[in-house]
């Protein structure tokens, strides 16, 4: 019974775990000259939007969280300077500069359920997207932010298997190693086949445990498996077995596994592709990847859809969000 150790090759040429950001930290860092830099961009008449970009965009999240400090205790409340110096989207997003990236993944898993219905495929591209260790701490933030926690939340908001499952991998149980253990895979490959087309009924736990606790490595080879032994795609089967918001989660999940810079390149195109854009749904995609492997989702975008993210984005926006966001993905 080995075990193999796969470093996990995309269907574009990158490699699992070898994350390609487009920002990276700031070096010299001055928090206290990028504080003093944002003050005189809006003291006084008018407001000089570049030097703004200049700093919140050129500066990652644990250095903007510094620097946003550093302005508090200096001139008062760098956000409400922002939100009274500035409108739109470029607002918004500005603000979003303003956190840390736990404060800020909290407020957008907030988001997600405040508004009215539930933007479930944003909630299951959160959760599933991040580590078991920036989950713990959204969950201790969550608490402390909101007065209370995150899975109460998500009782509240969502409901069936669908809540089961996000609960269950917001509670950062997942097995975080790229260790495949064939034997184990043959197992889930057998167990989802006899607890779902086998059967009448789903067997739902079985297949919330395999989706939320297993690493992705092994999701994929289970994915693999599955429709060389049985003739049909998982992702096929899973959307049979459950209703719309559970069926398209796990087939999220197994997007993500397959090739995690494709998954988000698909949802970088879904907010900006017809009429319209999904300005929030942009921004969060921006800035929660733009410090981890913005630069792999760029070269699946343009290897999917036949042009660059930045001039899709470029064509999709204008202004000085325009500006800001182009700053963070190129």
């Amino acid at each position: 019974m080995g075990f193999i150790f796969i470093f996990f090759v995309l269907s574009i040429g990158t490699i699992f775990g070898q994350d390609v950001p487009t920002l990276v930290p700031a070096s010299p860092f001055d928090p206290n000259s990028d504080a003093a830099r944002l003050f005189d961009a809006m003291n006084g008449l008018g407001t000089d939007e570049n030097k703004i970009i200049s700093v919140l965009c050129y500066r990652t999240a644990s250095q903007r969280d510094v620097i946003t400090t550093t302005y508090n205790n200096l001139h008062g409340s760098l956000a409400k300077d922002l939100q009274s110096e500035l409108t739109g989207s470029f607002q918004t997003l500005s603000i979003m500069l303003t956190h840390g990236m736990i404060k800020f993944l909290s407020i957008e898993l907030h988001e997600t359920m405040a508004r009215p219905g539930t933007d479930e495929p944003s909630l299951t591209e959160i959760i599933m997207s991040r580590s078991n260790r920036e989950l713990n701490e959204i969950e201790t933030f969550f608490n402390n932010y909101y007065g209370h926690t995150l899975v109460s939340e998500i009782e509240s908001d969502t409901s069936g298997p669908y809540r089961q499952l996000l609960i269950q991998m917001a509670e950062g149980r997942r097995d975080e190693t790229m260790l495949v253990n064939v034997t184990a895979v043959q197992i889930d490959v057998v167990d989802l086949y006899e607890g779902g087309p086998a059967i009448d009924g789903t067997d739902e736990t079985l297949y919330i445990n395999i989706f939320s606790l297993r690493n992705f490595v092994h999701l994929n080879k289970v994915s693999i498996l599955y429709e060389a032994t049985y003739g049909m795609s998982l992702s096929t089967v899973v959307t049979t077995e459950f209703a719309i918001d559970m069926g398209n989660a796990l087939v999220s999940i197994l997007q993500y596994s397959a090739d995690k810079a494709l998954y988000f390149s698909s949802r970088f195109h879904t907010t900006i592709a017809g009429a319209g854009t999904a300005d929030r749904d942009l921004m969060r995609l921006t800035v929660s990847r733009c410090e981890t492997d913005l630069g792999n989702i760029k070269m699946a975008y343009q290897y999917i859809y036949g042009v660059s993210l930045s001039n899709a984005v470029s064509d999709d926006t204008s202004g000085s969000f325009r500006t800001a966001l182009l700053a963070l993905i190129d």
